[in-house]
């Protein structure tokens, strides 16, 4: 039997053991003869794992020098390592916040729809780790906290590399993001399955759109693809770089706009405005509304009223009724370029500003004093110096400028009306419609049926024939 005693305690957890050593009997002090000694007492005490060999070197000393051992720190526990759950990084910030400017805050302009390029990285997914089992300094084992797997898996138009512990998720395709629960995918049209309204905000997007519902008063949808709308555009604005369908209708309260640079399919419109650069097909009725197209209006059909609008189609007007008995106020108008006419109407602008310009020069020194190079008389500081040698300068240089843009603006007016276009009426045009082809107006004189109506050339009128179709 030792001439000590060894006692242990251990904390809570039993992660560390302490070692207390007294000597067996008060009057005889033992003497720990090796650090193997020491270790087997603390064996048989029940610390059998994580002896920390320095500390019973310590120990074994303070007692063997006369010193206290008490409650001292003699083994530590492996610690339990948890596992680390796994994590979905989103890489495109998909939160919809209204946009805020100045004081003002835009309840439309949610940017609801984040559209991703093909290619581009979309969502990151880091897998669990495992975690480490964990002992005591008694021997026991204590089992870690599992990592919790993360979950997202491809959807349509998503692709998945993977390296390590990390999966990468790629868009397939150019389109807007939808991330639901479990999955990401990247859709190339956007679908609206509701109507367009404050919880979906106007729409800003690079692709084709197709929207269920309606598109809600004062709310925006453009797209660089194709719009379809199965609803009512109802006092909106769509905007598309392609074409444009609305199964319903436009009701545009004066407000609603529809500009295309393709073709326009509708139901009907009323009270709204239509540019296409395309052909604009209608099934129902027009009222109360322009229609501006590049290519040729059809409204043919026997549903088909056209009444107190104005239709202007480079290439042609077909209709199947056209004014009413009670209403004039009608005019159709083919034979002439839309997209050539834009076009000078943006020359013309840009032309008016150099006018002025001109003008106000002109107004300021005198067209005489100009023209004879008179600057004498404005002549002052040489800050008023060099601004007068400068106007004068800009007069004589605005003068070439306007001389070669009335040129260019001619030439952009020949061929204006040089398309070979017609008027169409498959059923009833009404006395006091308005007509123009090309350069020539007619007001028709009485109620017709099944008519064409042409340009003559030679006699410099609108003349029509029955359609013998």
């Amino acid at each position: 039997m030792s001439d000590y005693k060894v006692l242990v305690s251990f904390s809570e957890d039993e992660m560390e053991g302490y070692v207390t050593i007294v000597p067996y009997r008060d009057d005889r002090r033992g003497y720990i003869e090796t650090e193997h000694e020491l270790i087997q007492e603390l064996k048989r005490e029940g610390i059998v794992y994580g002896i920390l060999e320095d500390k019973v070197r310590e120990a074994m000393e303070l007692y063997n020098s006369g010193k206290d051992v008490k409650n001292f720190l003699i083994a530590v526990g492996k610690p339990v390592e948890d596992g680390v759950d796994g994590k979905v990084e989103l890489k495109v910030d998909l939160s919809a916040q209204p946009r805020i400017e100045g004081n003002k805050i835009d309840y439309k302009e949610l940017d609801k729809f984040k559209v991703v390029e093909k290619g581009e990285l979309i969502a990151i997914k880091t897998k669990a780790k495992k975690g480490k089992r964990g002992i005591t300094v008694t021997g026991l084992g204590k089992e870690p906290k599992e990592g919790e797997t993360a979950i997202l898996f491809p959807g349509k138009n998503v692709r998945t590399e993977e390296k390590e512990d990390t999966v990468y998720f790629y868009a397939d395709e150019t389109g807007y993001v939808v991330y639901q629960k479990d999955r990401i995918a990247v859709f190339p049209m956007l679908n609206i399955t509701g109507d367009v309204d404050f919880s979906v905000g106007n729409i800003h997007y690079n692709g084709d759109v197709k929207i269920m519902g309606d598109v809600l008063p004062d709310f925006v949808v453009e797209a660089t693809g194709k719009v379809v709308i199965y609803g009512t555009a109802i006092s909106c604005t769509i905007k598309s770089e392609s074409d444009v369908v609305i199964k319903g209708g436009v009701a545009g309260k004066d407000k609603g706009k529809i500009i295309a640079k393709g073709d326009v399919d509708i139901g009907y419109i009323e009270r709204g405005f239509i540019y296409a650069e395309g052909d604009v097909y209608v099934k129902g009725g027009v009222l109360d509304s322009k229609i501006i197209c590049g290519g040729t209006f059809y409204g043919e059909l026997r549903t088909v009223k056209v009444m107190e609008s104005e239709i202007k189609a480079s290439r042609g007007v077909n209709v199947y009724i056209a004014g009413s008995p009670y209403n004039k106020e009608l005019s159709l108008i083919t034979g002439v370029d839309v997209l050539k006419e834009k076009e000078i109407e943006k020359f013309r602008e840009e032309l008016a500003l150099f006018v002025k310009e001109f003008g106000e020069i002109k107004r300021k020194y005198g067209e005489d004093n100009l023209e004879n190079k008179n600057m004498s008389a404005f002549l002052g500081s040489l800050h008023t110096k060099r601004k007068v040698e400068e106007d004068f300068a800009r007069y004589f240089e605005l003068k070439d400028i306007i001389r070669e843009k009335y040129e260019e603006l001619k030439k952009h007016e020949e061929g204006v009306y040089e398309i070979n276009a017609m008027i169409k009426v498959k059923n009833t045009i009404y006395p006091g419609v308005k007509l123009q082809i090309g350069q020539y107006n007619l007001i028709v004189p009485k109620e017709l049926h099944n008519v064409i109506f042409y340009k003559d050339k030679e006699s410099g009128e609108i003349k029509w024939t029955v359609d013998l179709k």
